[in-house]
């Protein structure tokens, strides 16, 4: 075939960033095409996220159905210190700085692309999202369903906040609390996971006085909480 498929103009504009050509459009002051552009750009990060969310939940999938809970809780953990450590590592550390360190949480919570709900209260920050943009959607989308379904931890226990039928994805939030504790001595965020998982919201909360992270916290991870 000698005919071309694109010109050259076609093949610059497939090689520039999503985000050098909406730059470009603001800079044109063309409001519409921005718009058009900014969509776009939320859809390829959609679909690289939710194609890195289905390739972790099927790879822990397998560990789960080949080898048992106990290597799927070993193998979750090193994936959970590998990347929640180094993140809390970046946040401020200075107990008068947690105003800071939420708005860092939550600004990696925007990653998963979905509407927040967040409210505050004298003890606590407690935030949504609606819908959750990993193990909530997965849910709604039906992976847990089906010849092809994504592994459920069936048994009770600590990471399924001692639930049954506990999808996969999900069971990494009481491992980050559970390293955050024998890290730091308490955990900076607890997760209240709805009561139907997917079809309801879970909470990510955050207590500005970590010692009065309540003790069913602890005992749910088979903790006792310090003195």
């Amino acid at each position: 075939m000698n005919e071309r498929f694109f010109s050259e103009e076609e093949i610059r504009e497939m090689g520039k960033r999503t985000v050098d050509r909406l730059t470009e459009a603001i800079d044109a002051g063309d409001a519409e095409q921005a718009k058009k552009i900014a969509n776009r750009m939320y859809n390829e990060f959609l679909g690289m996220h939710d194609l890195y969310r289905n390739w972790t939940t099927a790879t822990l999938s397998e560990v789960g159905k080949r080898f048992g809970d106990e290597v799927l809780e070993e193998i979750m953990t090193v994936g959970v210190k590998a990347w929640w450590l180094p993140t809390q590592e970046k946040m401020p550390q200075d107990p008068q700085e947690l105003p800071r360190k939420i708005k860092m949480f939550v600004a990696g919570l925007r990653g998963h692309l979905q509407p927040m709900h967040i409210e505050e209260d004298e003890e606590k920050v407690v935030i949504q999202m609606r819908p959750c943009g990993s193990g909530g959607r997965m849910v709604l989308e039906g992976k847990y369903d089906g010849p092809d379904a994504f592994h459920t931890v069936e048994k009770p226990q600590r990471m399924t906040y001692n639930r049954a039928d506990f999808p996969v994805y999900c069971a990494h939030d009481p491992l980050v609390e559970l390293v955050d504790i024998e890290k730091n001595g308490k955990p900076f965020v607890v997760v209240e996971p709805a009561a139907v998982l997917g079809k309801e919201h879970c909470s990510f909360i955050i207590y500005k006085d970590p010692d009065k992270v309540p003790e069913k916290y602890y005992e749910r991870l088979g903790l006792k909480k310090p003195d």
